[in-house]
């Protein structure tokens, strides 16, 4: 069916005029045909989001723990184990000062000890007979070594008893206490008095000091050099303990 070119209206095919508006026909309008190969209209589909879950990030890696290492003991050489530890004013038991004691036994024949005055006991170090034999050779050999003659070396081996108890200056008590089987301790709590008295040989020479200590573990007696340093030792740690002849002034004596 043709159409009006102008209105578009639908009219006659052998109308000359549009019935509609009146426009005189000039050619023939056809309905538009279809295209031939037109595909049927396609339904608009919807665009479907999907999600997608992140890829799972691989945790960093660490590295493993380093191995455990167990300590090892520390060798040392044999000098250095035989040197004992310091004792200094810092620790819990100081050490003030080193008295050398001789215990009178029979025939005129002594022990050794070097007693060891600390703030919490006196210690009593035995010298055995190797100990100052040793301790002689060495002076010895030192006095020697330094060119003195027989009589400085005699002199020496004299003192060789006073230096050698020096070491204890530095040795930890407990140490002290285990180097030899005969060593003791008397804790200063338990000392009630210490008697000191001039001692005199058998020709009323006087050999040194006596000293009488009393303490609640019974009673020692010991022998030991007229030094003042050595009186005042003991009156520094126990005071009025210490019983003192009466008009006695102490004498210095040089063993150095």
């Amino acid at each position: 069916m043709p159409y009006c070119e102008n209105c578009g209206s639908q009219i006659n095919p052998n109308a000359k005029f549009c019935g509609n508006c009146g426009v005189a026909r000039t050619q023939t309008a056809e309905a538009p045909k279809p295209a031939v190969n037109a595909s049927p209209a396609q339904p608009k589909r919807e665009r479907l989001s999907y999600y997608s879950p992140p890829l799972p990030t691989a945790a960093p890696m660490q590295s493993p723990p380093p191995p455990i290492m167990q300590p090892q003991p520390v060798q040392y050489p044999p000098q250095m184990q035989a040197t004992p530890m310091p004792q200094t004013q810092a620790g819990s038991e100081p050490i003030y000062g080193v008295i050398v004691f001789r215990r009178m036994k029979s025939l005129g024949r002594y022990d050794t000890f070097t007693g060891v005055v600390t703030s919490q006991r006196l210690i009593f170090a035995q010298m055995t007979n190797e100990m100052i034999k040793a301790a002689a050779q060495q002076a010895r050999d030192q006095a020697k070594a330094e060119g003195k003659g027989f009589f400085g070396q005699w002199g020496d081996q004299l003192k060789a008893t006073w230096l050698y108890s020096q070491k204890y200056l530095t040795m930890p008590p407990q140490m002290i206490l285990a180097e030899t089987p005969g060593n003791f301790e008397l804790y200063n709590n338990t000392i009630s008095e210490i008697k000191v008295t001039v001692d005199h040989d058998q020709e009323g020479q006087t050999r040194g000091l006596k000293v009488e200590i009393r303490s609640t573990a019974g009673k020692y007696e010991f022998i030991m050099n007229e030094d003042s340093n050595l009186t005042n030792l003991l009156k520094q740690v126990y005071d009025g303990r210490v019983k003192m002849p009466f008009g006695y002034f102490n004498k210095t004596i040089n063993i150095r």
